[in-house]
C-alpha cells in the first residue's frame, strides 16, 4: 500500500511527465475544459503502475523526490497552460529572477560542500531548521518590501510542508531545492546575465 509519503513524492515527479504533454503545440488547441481533463488524466496514467512500475517511480528513481520548489513552479506551469495565458501573467519576469537568483545562490553554498568541498557543510543546518526558518523568515519580510510576493509564498509553503512532514526527508533543504532546479536556475541566471551584458554592450 502506497504511503502518504510515496505519494507525495511522486506527485512531485508526476508533474513533470504533466508539463512535458501541456507544452505539447496539440494542446494549446484544444478547449480549457479539454486542457484540465487532459491534465488530470496525464497524471493519473504515470502515476499508475505499469507492470509493477509507473512513470513516476521510474523517475523518481532517477531523481528522487523534487522539492516543494519545484512542485510550486510545475503547478504554476500546468495551470498556466490550462488558462492559456503565459507563466510570465502569474509571476512577471522580476518575481521569476528573484526566486531563480536565490535558488543558484543556494546551490553554490550548499551542492560543492555537500559534494566534498572543504568542511563546511549547510546541508547540516536543514535537519534543525530552525536557524533557517529564521534566515527564510528575514528574507520574506525583506521581499515584501520590496514588492515580491513569489518568494514569501516559496518560503511558507516550504516551511509549511517541512513541518508538517510529507516527504520522506526531514531535512528543510531538501523541501527547498533540488538537484534538477539547481542545474535550472543557475542556467537561467547566466543567461541573464549574459543577455544583460550584450544589451549593454548594444546601448
Amino acid at each position: 500500500m502506497m504511503t502518504f509519503t510515496d505519494w507525495t513524492g511522486l506527485t512531485s515527479v508526476a508533474l513533470v511527465w504533466v508539463v512535458l504533454v501541456m507544452l505539447l503545440p496539440v494542446v494549446g488547441r484544444l478547449s480549457a475544459r479539454l486542457r484540465v481533463a487532459l491534465a488530470m488524466l496525464v497524471y493519473g496514467l504515470v502515476m499508475w503502475p505499469w507492470l509493477g512500475l509507473s512513470m513516476a517511480e521510474w523517475l523518481r528513481g532517477m531523481l528522487g523526490d523534487l522539492s516543494l520548489t519545484s512542485v510550486l513552479l510545475l503547478g504554476t506551469a500546468i495551470y498556466a497552460r490550462t488558462r492559456s495565458v503565459g507563466v510570465a501573467e502569474i509571476w512577471d519576469a522580476r518575481e521569476r529572477y528573484s526566486l531563480l537568483l536565490f535558488l543558484a545562490v543556494s546551490a553554490l553554498l550548499l551542492y560543492p560542500f555537500a559534494l566534498g568541498l572543504g568542511t563546511l557543510d549547510p546541508y547540516r543546518s536543514g535537519f534543525g531548521g530552525v536557524s533557517l526558518i529564521v534566515l527564510l523568515s528575514l528574507l520574506s519580510l525583506w521581499a515584501l518590501r520590496r514588492n515580491l510576493r513569489l518568494l514569501p509564498l516559496t518560503f511558507s509553503l516550504v516551511a509549511m510542508g517541512w513541518s508538517l512532514g510529507i516527504y520522506e526527508s526531514t531535512n528543510l533543504w531538501d523541501y527547498l531545492i533540488d538537484a534538477p532546479l539547481a542545474i535550472y536556475a543557475l542556467g537561467a541566471v547566466v543567461r541573464g546575465i549574459w543577455i544583460a551584458r550584450r544589451r549593454g554592450q548594444h546601448v
